[in-house]
């Protein structure tokens, strides 16, 4: 008797163990997934749950394609009556380096409507951006240029130093050449189609492709059986 009770108590306590142990289990889970979920920035519920799987994907798409979302706005507004001052007030500092933000953008509208294909954006390095679409215009001569240009921009953009109206001027003039060389991409873009650059090309495919038809035919005499010798006719004398 005392032996059954003792297996009893024994398989008694093993059970209240293992039900602790499984308490304590989903005591730490359901803690866990709480500070998960305080922790965590997204929804407390998964994005599209119940949705199609069509439209989740979809709006895992469109969710994914938010920080590739660039936009560089306008610094002053044309209708902005705020930077019309008298004659004997001055500008506000940061003036110069507000217009020098928008003249950029004059910059790539012209190269644009000159070609669209040559849309830059907001991401792109501007200094790469001119070095490659001016490059024919300016001929490899005009890389000084951009630099400068590109310069400028950077400083009143990102350096602390002043940049005043001195500074400003220096920047508008390249800025009116740059445009000068980007009025001349359309002219460069029909003469790049209209060239006979192309044609040489050409004509190494076509000697090219002469060459390999003369080396199979050579291979085909060299493997084709020589012919038998005609017959003599000749008529022998009795």
């Amino acid at each position: 008797m005392t032996q059954e009770l003792t297996g009893v108590t024994v398989v008694i306590i093993v059970s209240i163990g293992i039900l602790i142990l499984i308490m304590l289990f989903i005591f730490a889970k359901r803690q866990i997934m709480r500070f998960a979920l305080r922790s965590r920035r997204g929804p407390h519920v998964p994005i599209g749950h119940g949705a199609k799987k069509s439209l989740k994907k979809e709006i895992h798409r469109r969710i994914d394609a938010i920080p590739k979302i660039v936009y560089e706005p306008r610094m002053i507004s044309e209708n902005d009556s705020q930077y019309i001052m008298p004659p004997d007030n001055h500008l506000p500092p940061f003036y110069c380096r507000l217009k020098a933000m928008d003249d950029v953008k004059l910059l790539e509208q012209e190269i644009t409507r000159q070609d669209p294909c040559l849309h830059r954006h907001p991401t792109e390095n501007l200094r790469a951006y001119l070095l490659t679409t001016l490059a024919a215009p300016l001929n490899g001569m005009g890389q000084r240029m951009v630099h400068q240009f590109c310069d400028l921009y950077e400083h009143a953009r990102h350096d602390p130093s002043e940049f005043g109206d001195e500074e400003y001027q220096v920047f508008h003039r390249l800025l009116l050449k740059l445009i000068d060389a980007a009025r001349l991409l359309k002219s460069y873009s029909n003469s790049r189609k209209s060239s006979p650059n192309r044609t040489p090309v050409k004509k190494s495919q076509d000697k090219c492709r002469q060459l390999l038809e003369a080396k199979l035919k050579e291979k085909r005499e060299d493997e084709s059986p020589p012919l038998p010798p005609p017959p003599d006719n000749t008529e022998t004398s009795v």
